[in-house]
């Protein structure tokens, strides 16, 4: 067995490269094979595709950021994927009850429990219209205050994420936020939403647990699509309250759908964020598409299930 572990070598000063080496000494202990790899700008293509022939299994030592960045290829190679939690929120670890321990992740390989889920992906036009490649996701989607706050961050980050990394930008965009008018066409259907926030969820976790989608299921081949309206910028926070209790689900504006397709068009360029990361032109686009990779994601699991 070789566990290929993936670190970003600038995340948090080399918080991520320590304990990727730290994990490679224990599995060693274990007599499992390693080989460590960092991350790097280019497409992962490029660097990670090399490294996984011979592999039995990836983890990524980092946030949901570094698993969106890592998942494509592994899904590619048909390897587990395990998220050593080293970010700010880690939903896709506390998705499937995964520990940064490393005797939990020892046990995990052993134990070989894996389950396949669906991978997104995200269409946007390019400059001038042009068309481009699509991006995938493994979490979520998402256009409207948050994917506002979401770029703001990444015009001015430096290094490690922390909750309090989000102020600043926060604040910035109460200021500059304007909603666009949306509608989304799901699976042929088009309806008109009005001014507001679409997340588009593959796995039912969200940011300081506000989870909109909280009845995604990952292996279903769809996608959860959700509308919250908002008018401003005041009145996307308002929500918070409401989405953390999950009393959004009660409110008669709020719209649900599924689909394996989603179109989106708004009356202005609107910012994407996909798993908490920014996407696409930072300028924004007015047409978005998503759907449902036709490769799966497998998923390595703790060997003994979470208690619930």
């Amino acid at each position: 067995m070789t566990v290929v572990v993936v670190y970003n070598p600038v995340s948090g000063r080399g918080r991520a490269e320590a304990a990727a080496r730290a994990l490679a000494d224990e599995l060693a202990r274990a007599e499992i094979a390693t080989r460590i790899v960092a991350s790097r700008r280019e497409e992962p293509a490029e660097w990670l595709r090399p490294e996984l022939p011979d592999a039995s299994a990836v983890v990524v030592a980092g946030g949901d950021g570094a698993v969106r960045l890592v998942s494509r290829e592994a899904a590619r190679a048909s390897l587990p994927l395990w998220q050593l939690p080293l970010g700010t929120e880690n939903l896709f670890a506390r998705a499937f009850g995964m520990s940064g321990e490393a005797v939990a992740i020892v046990a995990a390989l052993r134990a070989g429990r894996a389950r396949e889920i669906d991978v997104g992906l995200a269409a946007f036009a390019g400059a001038g219209g042009a068309a481009a490649a699509e991006q995938h996701f493994a979490i979520m989607a998402s256009v409207g205050f948050d994917a506002e706050v979401v770029h703001a961050l990444g015009r001015t980050r430096a290094g490690r994420i922390r909750h309090a990394s989000y102020i600043a930008p926060l604040l910035e965009s109460l200021g500059s936020w304007k909603p666009a008018e949306l509608a989304w066409e799901i699976d042929g259907e088009v309806e008109s939403l009005g001014r507001g926030i679409v997340i588009v969820g593959n796995l039912p976790e969200y940011g300081v647990r506000l989870n909109p989608t909280s009845s995604a299921v990952p292996d279903d081949r769809a996608l959860d699509a959700v509308f919250i309206p908002a008018s401003s910028p005041l009145a996307a926070l308002a929500w918070m309250p409401l989405l953390r209790a999950g009393l959004h689900a009660r409110h008669p504006e709020v719209r649900f759908r599924r689909g394996a397709r989603i179109g989106l068009f708004a009356s202005g360029p609107v910012r994407l964020q996909l798993d908490g990361d920014p996407a696409g032109d930072g300028a924004g686009h007015r047409e978005l598409a998503f759907r449902i990779a036709p490769e799966r994601l497998r998923v390595l699991l703790p060997a003994d299930p979470p208690a619930r």
